[in-house]
């Protein structure tokens, strides 16, 4: 990959990407494998991480499949026995999660998600795997790199950065903000982030505590008068008060911790060795746009939330791997109108009610009677089929369904859409002329896919493409059960347009022309 130099000096790059953490990476990689120049800048050190585990859900894990990264993700996990043998006891006990703290999610009698177990990893892990992936396509990732600001005109971005010998500034065609929820690039783009003010607090950390009179601190999570007390398979502790301090900006202590712990506990501590302190709070508040312009927001720099369900990065790579794909086609050239703004249109609604779902499940963990009493409710409802499905897929993702423009017949909305369009397109066996293969395994390049299954019907599926056939990967296949006769499938993996019979080609070349461009002649 090669920068070029802009005219008035500096480097310049297609897509500039403000945060080196999970969704910044991420991005980076997807804009790689339409061959986008970008660069990651990440104000921290490579390998460094925030002392936390992070749990990858459902629709994540489907989407790592689709890019051939699930197996290195789950050897990563089995690397670390802790982590390991902390999800095969949720697998025991016939569960996947919780929803405020009540293990009870997965319990229902549906069709199991196509990827029915989460994986557990720590920060640093999932960011070193990433980063990997981004360098290994070619993205240029510098650290020690703060973003600190940026200023648009007709022809870019300038962005500003600091760095150990001073400050400096390159230019990009488009920014995009990961830098969190203190977002400069948000800031600078003048985006409001409006939101909840915090009712309660979280402090974690991670030492060696000795309880007075013998005795241990009890592990997983527990509910007391006092709040929340959860002690993890790596070590960490977490206590959870609803009083909120006058003082949040003023770095957490040990003694504070210690404190916390006590109250929420009701026992005498001792704590020692503490290698971190670290403090939240439940303030949610979401971008009231993701896009000014050539800047984009993705991740905690688009919407925070309190951490219930694990919800936050899952949110965030969802994000990277909707936006990547639709900025690469601008970059590009050729993307068609109104793709790049149906990133907000899609994913603002899903970061929204992520934002309730963590509200909801908030007021269900506060400590009260009135509360006992709701709980006691809940836990009965969740024994329902319907409403443990419902609770399942609103914390894994599975439920998600684009219902954006553009409107195209077959589309998601568009006249006589297809009941699956703006669905995920599940995994499907299927049968190439190449051998036998995966309908996950023909998304790895990173295209949209056309995959034609009617037998001799395909055929009109595939001469209605050959006028994308540069943007588009079309394959024609038989499979022993297919769920349609022919899909156009998104690269993030969703549905853009379905049919189950013939192939109607104006039809076809509507959904492509809305999602992949105008037609043109075919090579050759």
């Amino acid at each position: 990959m090669t920068t070029t130099e802009h005219p008035l000096g500096g480097e310049h790059f297609d897509v500039v990407i403000a945060g080196g953490g999970p969704v910044g990476l991420a991005l980076a990689a997807e804009l790689r494998l339409h061959g986008v120049v970008t660069l990651v800048l990440e104000r921290g050190r490579r390998g460094q991480g925030e002392p936390r585990t992070l749990e990858l859900h459902s629709r994540t894990l489907e989407t790592l499949d689709r890019r051939g990264l699930l197996a290195e993700f789950t050897r990563a996990q089995e690397s670390l026995p802790g982590l390991a043998d902390y999800r095969q006891s949720l697998s025991d006990q016939a569960t996947r999660g919780h929803f405020a703290g009540l293990y009870h999610l997965g319990r229902h009698s549906a069709e199991p998600a196509e990827q029915p177990h989460g994986l557990t990893l720590p920060h640093h892990v999932l960011k070193e795997l990433l980063a990997r992936r981004a360098d290994g396509l070619g993205a240029v990732v510098r650290y020690d790199q703060e973003v600190t600001g940026l200023a648009q005109d007709a022809d870019g971005v300038t962005v500003h950065v600091r760095t150990a010998d001073g400050d400096s500034a390159v230019r990009a065609d488009f920014v995009v903000g990961c830098d969190g929820g203190r977002s400069a690039v948000r800031r600078s783009a003048g985006i409001d982030f409006p939101g909840t003010a915090p009712s309660l607090v979280s402090r974690m950390g991670r030492g060696t505590v000795e309880v007075h009179g013998g005795g241990e601190l009890p592990t997983g999570w527990r509910r007391t008068d006092g709040g929340w007390f959860m002690r993890m398979p790596d070590g960490r502790i977490a206590v959870t008060e609803w009083r909120v301090p006058e003082d949040l900006e003023s770095p957490a202590t040990a003694g504070e911790l210690a404190g916390a712990i006590e109250r929420v506990t009701g026992q005498r501590i001792t704590l020692t060795d503490v290698d971190f302190v670290t403090r939240f709070t439940d303030s949610a508040r979401q971008a009231s746009r993701y896009r000014a312009g050539r800047v984009l927001l993705a991740g905690d720099a688009a919407h925070i939330h309190f951490p219930a369900g694990g919800q936050g990065v899952n949110l965030g790579l969802q994000d990277a791997f909707n936006l990547g794909w639709k900025l690469a086609a601008e970059c590009r050239g050729g993307a068609p109108e109104g793709l790049l703004d149906s990133y907000e249109a899609e994913r603002h609604p899903v970061a929204a009610a992520v934002l309730d779902n963590t509200r909801a499940q908030v007021a269900l963990m506060a400590p009260g009677p009135q509360v006992d009493a709701l709980r006691a409710l809940f836990t009965r409802l969740m024994a329902m089929d319907e409403v443990n499905k419902h609770l399942s897929d609103v914390i894994y993702g599975t439920g998600i369904r684009y219902t954006a423009p553009p409107t195209v017949a077959g589309g998601p909305s568009g006249p006589g859409g297809h009941p699956l369009a703006g669905a995920f397109a599940r995994d499907l066996p299927v049968t190439t002329a190449d051998g036998p293969a995966r309908l996950a395994e023909l998304l790895r390049p990173g295209r949209p896919l056309l995959l034609g299954l009617d037998g001799s019907g395909a055929g009109g599926a595939l001469k209605a493409a050959a006028g994308w056939t540069d943007r588009v990967e079309v394959v024609p296949a038989t499979a022993r059960e297919p769920y349609a006769a022919a899909l156009l499938v998104r690269p993030d993996g969703y549905l853009a347009w379905a049919s189950d019979g013939p192939v109607a080609e104006d039809a076809l070349r509507a959904a492509l022309t809305a999602w992949c461009g105008p037609e043109r002649p075919a090579a050759g």
